[in-house]
């Protein structure tokens, strides 16, 4: 509620927070959710089925093995966006923990991420498309406070970072989607013309 109601005291009081273990879990939980009904679902099976084939694991195996290295993906991905934007903060505000930084943006990278991740429901399910907008919209709104809560930043240096911050993370999540989907074109090539053994002509007993 304080979230909602006073998002920079949320912010303020979050650096003494001891549990912030639960905010890591709550975008564990999104980015599952993501993985299994994001726009990618589909790549998903190509990479499992090219491991299915060259490696020799099952389908279900090699399934699971891609949607794991998608959430370490993202865990990566989101780790060294958070540490630019610490690098860029510190440039124009004051300095400040980088853990405390981090548990604030987790919070924002979560919010903004189940938008991206209400947007791919709203085919079935016609009120996700207003949530989603909400959720885009308030993860915008976090973001803004997280970054002038940490670094101490007037408006005018907060627009600043949080500029910074989006074209960063929008530029990063556009690239490695456009890198994924064109791998996996490639891949799906590689198993649409991979020869195949001809099946054995049966010999007709003469009599």
């Amino acid at each position: 509620m304080r979230m909602l109601v006073s998002p920079g005291a949320f912010f303020n009081q979050l650096q003494w927070s001891r549990h912030h273990w639960f905010i890591l879990l709550a975008f564990l939980f999104v980015s599952a959710i993501e993985a299994h009904v994001g726009r990618q679902h589909a790549l998903y099976h190509v990479y499992a089925t090219f491991l299915s084939q060259n490696v020799g694991l099952s389908f279900d195996v090699s399934l699971w093995l891609v949607v794991t290295c998608k959430l370490f993906f993202m865990l990566i991905a989101s780790f060294l966006a958070a540490t630019s934007i610490w690098f860029v903060g510190n440039m124009v505000g004051e300095k400040n923990s980088q853990r405390v930084l981090f548990r604030r943006l987790s919070i924002v990278f979560t919010v903004a991420l189940t938008a991206y991740t209400a947007h791919h429901l709203e085919n079935a399910y016609e009120w996700m498309g207003t949530a989603s907008f909400f959720l885009y919209f308030w993860s915008a709104l976090l973001g803004y406070f997280a970054i002038r809560e940490q670094f101490l930043l007037t408006h005018l240096e907060t627009a600043f970072v949080g500029g910074f911050a989006i074209l960063l993370v929008l530029s990063s999540w556009h690239l490695s989607n456009h890198f994924f989907e064109s791998t996996a074109k490639k891949t799906l090539q590689e198993i649409a013309y991979k020869p195949t053994k001809a099946p054995a002509h049966k010999v007709t007993p003469r009599y």
